[in-house]
């Protein structure tokens, strides 16, 4: 089986299921990937990304999780046939081409004697530097509410850059600065630990922030810096759903959410370089695709990265959404965005493995 002969819709409606429900992995599956339980499969240090990271035919990258309580529920099953893996779905059958590993610095400490993994973690070819444990916001779906919050050294982070570029196990081609958001005390320290990674990295680097202005000094501080692109995450676009979501962020960042995008689509255009995550499920499915249309009328591409529970979340009993909404906002979006001139983001195809978005959905690569 190769990928001439996959119909390109299985495809679509397998990651979809993974990304609504994640997979159903039996004990063999489980014993052949981690070498006989020898190599850990997964790190849940965040909900989006605590999974399988498997790439199938036509570059179609997801992330699917296999241990967590909706599983159970899960209509995809991960399978080995005649030494291949499979996803078995209702659909039809689809190949893995392979399963990403984690990064080779698990264990590896910088020369202050700092794991590297507290302020720095692979997925896929991407590199994520974390300027702050915990964070300042309250976010009832995110696992960064309730660590206590700490600011990390500058030399951390470069520190880790420097180890994570050199990793061969799982190869480094550009870098995210995400995580917690800074307390207002710390805007300037983000702004500067941002400029100094910028400076200081060897591949090009991606910032997520909340808005932290409406006068676009931070957009205009990171431009001049050099990043790459910038996203500025939505997340919930319903007023009323965002405020019981997401309370202290909501009143704190909202209103300055449009002028900052604004900014950084006027400095960095379209194509790519500025976009904003929303998350499906956590508000009803007519707000978020009422949500992808505003986002995509400030000329970023929105990015639909489905809610999954986590233990250690507030919501971890709410269920994540469901395959038919899934695939109801995916066509819905796709009509959105061609009329706006954008595209469903992320235009890295590898970091789309936890969004619902295919390399077809990119137009202009960044």
């Amino acid at each position: 089986m190769n990928a001439n002969t996959i119909d390109r819709k299985v495809t679509e409606t397998t990651k979809i299921a993974c990304l609504s429900r994640g997979v159903r992995a039996p004990a063999d599956v489980l014993h052949y990937l981690s070498a006989g339980g020898s190599q850990p499969l997964s790190l849940h240090e965040y909900p989006t990304t605590g999974g399988l990271t498997m790439v199938l035919p036509e570059d179609v990258y997801v992330n699917a999780p296999f241990d967590e309580w909706f599983c159970a529920d899960a209509s995809v099953s991960v399978e080995l046939c005649e030494s291949n893996l499979v996803l078995r779905a209702s659909t039809g059958v689809v190949p893995v081409e392979r399963v990403l590993p984690l990064p080779g610095y698990l264990e590896t400490r910088d020369e202050k004697d700092r794991p590297v993994v507290d302020v720095a973690m692979s997925h896929a070819d991407r590199l994520r530097l974390s300027p702050f444990y915990g964070c300042a916001y309250d976010c009832h779906f995110c696992d960064l509410a309730t660590p206590p919050y700490e600011c990390r050294p500058i030399d951390q982070l470069i520190a880790a850059l420097r180890i994570a570029a050199e990793d061969t196990v799982l190869a480094v081609r550009h870098v995210l600065i995400s995580g917690g958001s800074p307390r207002k005390l710390h805007y300037d320290l983000f702004t500067r630990t941002c400029e100094e990674v910028i400076w200081n990295s060897p591949f090009p680097v991606d910032v997520m922030f909340s808005p932290m202005d409406s006068d676009g000094q931070v957009v205009d501080r990171l431009v001049d810096a050099g990043v790459h692109a910038l996203s500025i995450n939505l997340e919930v676009f319903d007023d009323a759903a965002a405020e019981r979501r997401l309370p202290r962020k909501y009143r704190v960042t909202r209103r300055h959410f449009e002028p900052t995008v604004e900014r950084a689509v006027e400095l960095l255009g379209r194509g790519g370089r500025v976009r904003s995550l929303i998350i499906p499920g956590l508000e009803d499915l007519s707000s978020t695709i009422a949500g992808v249309e505003y986002l995509a009328s400030l000329g970023c591409d929105p990015v639909l990265s489905p809610f999954r529970p986590a233990s250690d979340v507030e919501l971890k009993s709410h269920p994540p959404p469901s395959e038919d909404d899934l695939t109801t906002l995916l066509a819905e979006s796709r009509q959105i965005v061609s009329k706006y001139g954008v595209s469903l983001g992320p235009s890295c195809v590898p970091c789309q493995h936890n969004t619902l978005t295919f390399p077809w959905d990119v137009r202009c690569a960044a």
